[in-house]
């Protein structure tokens, strides 16, 4: 027999000691055999999935193609100063080698 697999809850693996989350499991029976190997430190809780975000989508009308405007307008790019060239010196150390 197959088990149904929920994907509205998981189970969360908790060390008792210091509260730290060891795993999440999709299955009960999965979070119980993870406390099986150390029940004495270990328990579990159920967790629901929260719904995230919802976003209503609307498809735009279509767009008019009959007034286009064009503009023959430039748009004024200032001079851009040219800086001096520096030439770097040569190399005046000796190759690294392994």
């Amino acid at each position: 027999m197959m088990n149904k697999y929920n994907t509205e809850d998981y189970f969360s693996v908790i060390d008792k000691n210091i509260g730290r989350k060891i795993v999440d499991c999709g299955d009960e029976n999965d979070a119980l055999l993870m406390i099986s190997f150390d029940p004495a430190n270990r328990t579990y809780s159920r967790n629901k999935f929260l719904m995230g975000p919802v976003f209503d989508i609307e498809m735009p009308k279509i767009l008019s193609t009959t007034n286009i405007a064009v503009s023959n307008v430039r748009e004024y790019a200032p001079h851009q100063e040219q800086l001096p060239q520096i030439k770097l010196p040569d190399r005046q150390q000796e190759p690294f080698r392994v």
